[in-house]
């Protein structure tokens, strides 16, 4: 079970919380009363170690009821098979392979298909973002030549909850590295969508918005993508962004 373009409620993220996206805390704030968000790390001992710090910046904006999921040494099946109790699944940065791993492993893959088929609002940021797109391939780009990587690209599928890849971290990687993505991009598909720190792709109702700094590579064409700026949101009615918004199959356009 997977969820539609209509029922999708996901926003992917560079680095969130760590720099603020003022649309994804209204998504998150508006998801309910007083929020329960599963907080998911790649391996257990990097979650470990940054959960408190996620504690503390999730509070900031009204989260009190942060609880840990893991999926790596000590997985809680039962945490897992209710995750539906949860408002907001948030999967954290981090090595995207060994993520993947995990999410397999434990088989949350399954339980997060079913929490984004009912609607319920999933926040991924960097590594934990690529989980849920078309495929993790681009970040063996930092250390395998494009054609390695392209030639075992079935090997990192994602949850293809989107019809992209997401690159993060725009704003930290040189030129040359943009062109070996640019150079990926010819050779796939999809599009690559590759946002910068505090930007985010939210989708929600059939659209999707980006907020922040957005850039798309196409068959090798490189664009910008129209985005509205990662400013505090005017409330609306269940917090939703407001303003223009586009089909969300594809990523949005440039």
């Amino acid at each position: 079970m997977t969820a539609s373009l209509r029922t999708l409620n996901l926003a992917l993220t560079s680095d969130f919380p760590t720099t603020t996206n003022h649309a994804v805390v209204a998504r998150i704030q508006s998801s309910g009363r007083s929020p329960r968000v599963a907080w998911v790390a790649p391996s257990s001992s990097a979650g470990r170690a940054r959960f408190p710090t996620a504690q503390a910046e999730f509070r900031a904006f009204g989260v009190d009821h942060l609880d840990y999921c893991d999926v790596d040494d000590e997985p809680n099946v039962t945490q897992l098979d209710l995750l539906d109790r949860y408002d907001v699944v948030y999967l954290a940065g981090g090595d995207p392979i060994l993520f993947r791993e995990s999410i397999r492993r434990t088989g949350l893959g399954e339980r997060l298909r079913e929490f984004m088929a009912a609607g319920s609002l999933v926040v991924g940021a960097s590594g934990g973002a690529m989980q849920l797109t078309m495929n993790v391939s681009l970040f063996r780009l930092l250390s395998v030549p494009v054609d390695e990587v392209v030639a075992n690209r079935k090997e990192f599928d994602g949850l293809c909850a989107v019809g992209y890849e997401i690159l993060p971290h725009l704003n930290r990687h040189d030129a040359s590295f943009l062109e070996k993505v640019q150079r990926y991009s010819e050779l796939v598909s999809h599009d690559i969508v590759a946002l910068g720190d505090g930007a985010a792709l939210v989708h929600s109702d059939g659209e999707s918005t980006c907020f922040g700094e957005g850039v798309r590579f196409t068959r090798g064409v490189r664009s910008t993508i129209e985005a509205r700026p990662n400013k505090p949101l005017q409330p609306t009615r269940a917090a939703e962004p407001n303003g223009q918004r586009e089909p969300a199959g594809s990523g949005p356009r440039g």
